[in-house]
């Protein structure tokens, strides 16, 4: 390739990067598209992959990380957008596949655990979906949502003790949490803290009073607090 090939290739890019940052995903599209034609370079699909999946064209960005990957396996950001872009199709058993690659090229990929643990959670695989959450939070242990994502994977399975951990986690960071204040209520309750249970019960109520599931599990326990004192 030739000079003046290389810089009219760095101008498409330039100007495909202008675009994006204005939102203009659409047009940026079809000038990394024109780029790649030009040159196959891994991370212009990789720029592309990611806009397709950000304006949901997924077989389209399937594709392209897939080429990506035919060239370089070990591209830990190839197998993060591949991810991604099964993820968002329903693909989860394939996403799971690349979270994991991700997380073996590079541990510290915090969001790629994240991920990971996502689509565990979703294809119903709990325990998997506890250890890489609590392997995300041992080296990130500000992430909220993990935290909140660890709790109800918890709380499905009745761990008490962690659900009440994860939960408080996220009120440390966000105390008007209506669903961490019910799922605590909920095992306080299990637990047989009949008090605990009712405080989190009301504050639920308090930041949503038309959180139905929380009221009805209030007004059982203060009826059953009357009925027993």
């Amino acid at each position: 390739m030739n000079d003046e090939e290389t810089t009219g290739i760095r101008e498409l890019v330039e100007r495909a990067g202008e675009l994006e940052r204005a939102g203009r995903h659409g047009e940026a599209i079809g000038v990394y598209e024109e780029a790649l034609g030009r040159s196959e370079r891994s991370e212009l699909m990789l720029r592309l992959g990611n806009l397709y999946l950000d304006v949901g064209r997924l077989e389209e960005a399937i594709e392209i990380h897939q080429r990506v990957l035919a060239r370089s396996p070990d591209l830990a950001g190839g197998q993060y957008g591949l991810g991604l872009a099964f993820y968002r199709a329903a693909r989860i058993c394939e996403a799971i596949a690349c979270f994991a690659r991700v997380v073996e090229l590079d541990p510290s990929w915090v969001t790629a655990r994240y991920w990971l643990g996502l689509a565990h959670y979703h294809r119903g695989d709990l325990d998997e979906a506890i250890a890489a959450f609590r392997a995300l939070l041992e080296r990130s242990p500000g992430f909220t949502i993990a935290w909140y994502h660890l709790g109800t994977a918890a709380a499905q399975k009745c761990d008490n003790d962690l659900t009440l951990l994860a939960f408080g986690q996220v009120l440390r960071s966000n105390p008007r949490s209506q669903g961490a204040h019910y799922h605590r209520g909920v095992a306080h309750f299990r637990k047989g803290n009949l008090d605990e249970a009712l405080a989190e019960f009301r504050a639920a109520v308090e930041l949503n009073p038309e959180d139905r599931k929380s009221a009805e599990n209030l007004r059982a326990l203060e009826e059953m607090r009357t009925r027993f004192s």
